[in-house]
Order: structure tokens, then sequence, then C-alpha cells
């Protein structure tokens, strides 16, 4: 391989890993890392390596899927068909490059359906004989969370609908929203009660919905917009606009804010919106723009992450001016220094802001920024703005940012790496923070209930040092904290003691070991099979597993081959147990990558086993039918999809021989 082909092949895995943690953070932990106009940008610079790179694409490609994966706080609920996502337009030039796809599609000119795109959680509302039965978010879009006491306690959300004769069976597709108001009445509570406000109104509706008590979910004041509908039984609209007719008059809370008309319509209503959003009491991020006739849609089809006959048009990110007052260093669980400005409070969209990243000292040197300089800082929506520009200098009054030479927590000196400086300090008390902040998160080992101002505290109270004190805790040292009850330290202890028995990939994945993420833990875990290997693996044994780079093997190699060691062994003295990871080589080879559907009633399997033995294995479990998917199990009473397999010609396997190919009932 030359080393351009490798410097593409790693650009486009640096990408895939940028694009999924961002997704975790964005759909299930509800706390973005960057803004949307960064994460845009970084997911067309994907798109673009692999339109010229094809070899690089797979259906596990973050621009083949949609969204996050569900929480594991909520029973699983699978969408048929699936919720997909929606196609990006930034310009009138790609607008007019979509509308040229949709007429070449049809072979006619196009009426399009166009309203507005709220920022806030898409969920899925399914009602039988007119009730309310089952309410979901839409998780990765193929399988979503059931939320459903959640959503039926909402006065926005109807528990029966309205008319003599609704619709036998219907999905409604919408977004949950909180409105400007309802989002300062509960940081001012929040506030009131020592609690951190929510950032912006986004989170407040995602993370309301989400509550595992659905009285508090009651108490907040969540609208609902709906916008489609997945699957209707007794009713047949031939449009989007007719849709929202029927669901106007089921008692759904429908908005008059849209139009049908051509592409010029578009742009017209764009521009309105562009202009007026900031009359609206909610945030929208954008139009969408959808084709209005179903059968048209039909014909235009979709791929396996976006519908070809919509997209959505989005709006520039937001920017204010402000001054740079000072300058935080932050020390992240690599040792990588961090500078973060401090502002002058600043009002974007709705939310103060008072710091904004800086990503690195390359990049100040490159904006020629100094403190008490007037900046732009731009924001999408996210938590963390950024400053992109020096808008006026601050004369006399400037300051240089000195590039640290030594570590703000533990005085070592600096490493020098590319655009990066780092701590290389195993024992840098900073470095050990954040490795505890990481170990107890849902990126990690997932313990509810353990924030991070927890781990802090407990730091700060001596009883938190290492990973391994995690395992060490008693209720007795929960309650020593201040704000601690009964209750929700025997909860913190249970979710401990439920995480006493683990697999080595995901054990491998909460370490937080440098360049080790989730994908690379199941890639070493399924090579090495058990944990004590690792204790006398060489880096030449790790640098032969495939997809194992130098890098990779340098970090593993160093954390068992030092502390690491010793904590791996203090966790399981404490009670931590890490299974063995049993997948069949061969199993693992017929099964990574390929996308099975499976349709009818197993016998020997339940659907969800099935479907969790494909993913464990490295594959992709789909809801429904494409020329992408590699094979459809077929039990007893298989319907259309077994249909449609056969006129794709996809290849059917029964149960038997899925078992077979897989090692599926042990």
């Amino acid at each position: 391989m030359t080393g351009k082909k490798k410097d593409i092949r790693g650009r486009h895995g640096e990408l895939k890993a940028l694009i999924e943690k961002y997704d975790h953070h964005y759909y299930v932990l509800n706390a973005p890392l960057v803004d949307d106009a960064t994460y845009d940008d970084i997911l067309r610079e994907l798109a673009s390596l692999e339109e010229l790179h094809p070899e690089l694409k797979s259906s596990e490609s973050p621009t083949e899927k949609v969204g996050g994966a569900p929480s594991s706080s909520f029973a699983e609920v699978r969408h048929d068909p699936p919720m997909l996502s929606l196609g990006n337009v930034f310009s009138e030039k790609d607008l007019e490059e979509f509308h040229a796809r949709c007429v070449k599609g049809l072979g006619e000119e196009v009426d399009y359906f166009i309203e507005l795109k709220y920022d806030g959680l898409a969920v899925e509302l399914l009602y039988e004989n007119g009730r309310l039965v089952l309410g979901s978010t839409r998780g990765d879009g193929e399988v979503g969370e059931d939320v459903t006491e959640n959503l039926a306690s909402l006065k926005s959300v109807p528990k029966t609908l309205a008319g003599a004769s609704p619709p036998s069976r219907i999905t409604v597709r919408g977004e949950i929203f909180m409105r400007h108001g309802e989002f300062e009445r509960i940081n001012r509570e929040r506030a009131g009660e020592g609690e951190a406000p929510f950032a912006n109104p986004r989170n407040a509706a995602s993370g309301s919905l989400r509550q595992i008590d659905p009285s508090v979910t009651g108490k907040r004041n969540l609208d609902f917009a709906p916008y489609a509908s997945g699957l209707i039984e007794g009713a047949s609209p031939a449009t989007q606009e007719e849709l929202f007719r029927l669901l106007a008059r089921s008692g759904m809370p429908v908005t008059e804010r849209f139009v049908v008309g051509n592409v010029r319509s578009a742009k017209s209503f764009y521009d309105h919106w562009l202009e007026h959003r900031h009359t609206l009491d909610f945030d929208i991020d954008g139009i969408v723009i959808k084709v209005d006739r179903f059968d048209a849609r039909e014909r235009l089809g979709a791929t396996s992450r976006a519908p070809r006959w919509a997209v959505a048009w989005k709006f520039p990110a937001r920017e204010a001016l402000t001054v740079l007052e000072s300058v935080d260093l932050q020390v992240g669980r690599t040792g990588v220094i961090t500078p973060v400005g401090n502002l002058a409070p600043i009002n974007i969209g709705g939310v103060i802001v008072k710091r904004a990243s800086l990503h690195n000292f390359d990049e100040i040197k490159r904006l020629g920024l100094r403190l008490g300089d007037t900046v732009k800082v731009k924001r999408a929506g996210d938590v963390i703005p950024k400053v992109i520009e020096v808008v006026h200098s601050g004369g006399s009054t400037r300051g240089d940012i000195t590039v640290p030479e030594t570590c703000p927590s533990c005085g070592e000196t600096l490493l020098r790496e590319d655009i990066f400086i780092r701590c290389v300090n195993r024992h840098c008390p900073g470095k050990r923070l954040e490795v505890l902040k990481f170990f107890v998160s849902k990126d990690a080992m997932d313990i509810e209930f353990f924030g991070p101002e927890l781990v802090q505290r407990l730091h700060e109270a001596g009883k938190l040092d290492t990973i391994a004190d995690v395992f060490r805790l008693t209720e007795e040292d929960l309650l020593k904290i201040e704000r601690m009850g009964d209750i929700i330290a025997g909860k913190i202890i249970a979710s401990i003691n439920g995480r006493r028995r683990i697999g080595l990939a995901h054990f491998l994945r909460s370490l937080g070991i440098r360049n080790v993420g989730d994908h690379i833990a199941r890639v070493i875990a399924r090579a090495v099979k058990g944990l004590d290997r690792l204790f006398e693996i060489t880096v030449e044994e790790l640098q032969s597993i495939h997809e194992v780079g130098p890098g990779v093997a340098e970090s593993v190699y160093g954390f068992f081959h030092s502390d690491g060691k010793d904590l791996v062994r203090e966790m399981m003295e404490a009670g931590l147990v890490v299974e063995v990871e049993d997948e069949a080589d061969g199993a693992a080879d017929e099964v990574t990558g390929k996308t099975f559907v499976f349709t009818g009633s197993l016998e020997k399997l339940t659907r969800r086993e099935a479907e969790e033995i494909v993913v464990r294995l490295g594959g992709r479990a789909a809801g429904s039918v494409s020329k992408k998917t590699d094979y459809v199990v077929a039990g007893e009473a298989a319907g259309s999809k077994l249909d449609k397999a056969r006129s794709l010609g996809v290849k059917i396997l029964t149960e038997d021989e899925f078992i077979a190919m897989t090692g599926g009932v042990k």
C-alpha cells in the first residue's frame, strides 16, 4: 500500500471514529460535543472520501447509518419501516442539484411539501383502533427506546385519536420540542435546587422525555409536532398535504406553517424563516423539503440512511462577537492539553455563552489570537461553541497566550506530538481524574447515577483515586458525600454490582487506553479470547492482529505491562469478572459486515436473540429488505419481506441454516 493510500485510509478511519463518537453523545447522552456545522463538515468529508474511494465504504459506515444506539435504560422498540435521517443541503446550488435528481428520477416536474425543521427529539407513536399503544424514540433508526408512559404523560400527545373512524393502525412520527418559556422556567427551578441548567431547549426536551419516572416528564410542558407516518391501515392519503389533513382531523397538533409548491417556493420559504425565526418561541435549524406525492416517493426510493425524496436545508451556524478574557488549560484522560477560552458572556441563539474551545495552540497561532481580542464565536445548537475568527485587535491591552511547557496539573514537562501537547506522566492527577470520569460514563462501564460531579466529590473525599476503587465503594462511603440520600446511594451500588461481570471487549473499551475505541476493543478481544493473554502478549503479536496498528499495539502493551496490570488485578480482587469472548472466528468471518433481515416466526431463537447474535459477530440486523441486504432468515409464516427478497435475488436462509452459520444455539 502506498503512503498516499495509507494516509487516505487513516483519515477515513479518523472521520468514522469521530462521527460515531459525536453520534453517541448527541443521540444517546444528550450532550453534543461539537456544533452541527462541524459535524456536517466531517460527515461531508467522509462521504466525499467514500465517493472517491468506494473500497472504503461498508454497511457500517456512518454515511449509511442513522442516529445513535438506544439507551440500555429503556426497552427496545424496532421501527418498521426504519426511521431514516435526512440528507442536508446548505445552499441554493445544493437545492437545485437535489431538485434535478428528483426530476430526473421521476421524468416530470415535482411539487414539494415544505415545512419547518424543529430542533428536538424524533419519536414514533403507534395507534391501534384510535388508541395510543406504543411510543418510542428514533434511536439508531432501526431500534428506538420504549418511552410510551412518558409520551402518554404529555398534554400535546393525544391518547386517543378524534373522529368517527380513525385509521385502524397508524404510526405517527414527529418531533418533541420545548418552547423557550418552558426552558427558562425549568432552568430557574434547577438553579434553585442547585442543579446544573440544561444547555439548550433541545437537550432539555430530550432529557425530559427520557426520565425514568414518567411523572417528571409530565410536569414539563413538551410540545409535539407530527411530520410523517411510518405505516397506515384503514386510510390512504396520496400526498403529504392529505396526510396532514388526516392527522389534523384525528386531533394531532399539526402545524399550519407549511407550503406546497415548486423549488422557488422552497427558496422563498427558506428566506422568510431565516429572517423571522427569532419570532418563534421554539428553535428551528432549517426547513424540510419533501416530494409531496407518496407514489413519487416510492419511485425515488431511499439509501440505507436517507430518503432520496427529501432533504433538510440547514440554516447557517449562529455567530456572535465577544471578547476573549482569559484561557484555561484542560488536561484530558490521554494527557492532551486543550486551551479553552473564557469569554465576556454573550447570548447566541438564546443561550448564554461564556466559554469556547480554542482546539489547540496551532489553531491559536493560525488565528493570531491574543487575550483582549474581539472574536467571532460560532454556535449551532451545540454546548461547546468555538472561536473562529479575530475580528478586532485588543490593541495595547492585548496579552499573549503562552504555550505551556509543563502540565498545569502535575508540573511535569509536556511532550509535543504533531499539533498536540501532551502530559505523559502516568501519575498525573488531572489525567487520573479524567480517566475516572470516563470509566463510569455511558461510553465505558455505563454506571448509572455516577456522573462527573460525583466522581469529583468522591475523589476530593479520598474515596476514589483509581478505577479499581469504584468496585470497593460502599453505601457508607457514598452517604458521607454531601447531598447524597439513601435511595440514590443504593441505586449507585446496585449499578456498580451490575457491572461486576463484563465481556472482555466492553472492559477493554472502558479502560480508556489511548487509541482503543469500541471497534478495536472488539477486534482485540476476539483475537486474544481471554484477559490473561493480554498480560503476556508482545507488541509484535498485537500488531499481527488484523486492524491493529503500531500505535494501538504500543498503547495496549504499555497499559498491560505497567501500572494497568496492577489496576486490573485490584479490580478482579474487588469482585470484577471479565468474561472470555467466545465467538467462533469462522462465524464472525461469515457475518462481519453483512446485513441480515428476519421475517416470520423462529422456533429456536427469539427475534431479538437472533439479531443480537448478528450484531455481536459484527453484522447488521435490519428491519426491511433492500438491494443491500445480504441474507433474509425466514421462519414460519414469512410475509412480504420474503417475497421482496426473492424478487431482489437476496440469499434466503432457514433458521437452522442461520444457526449453523453463527453457532446461535448453545
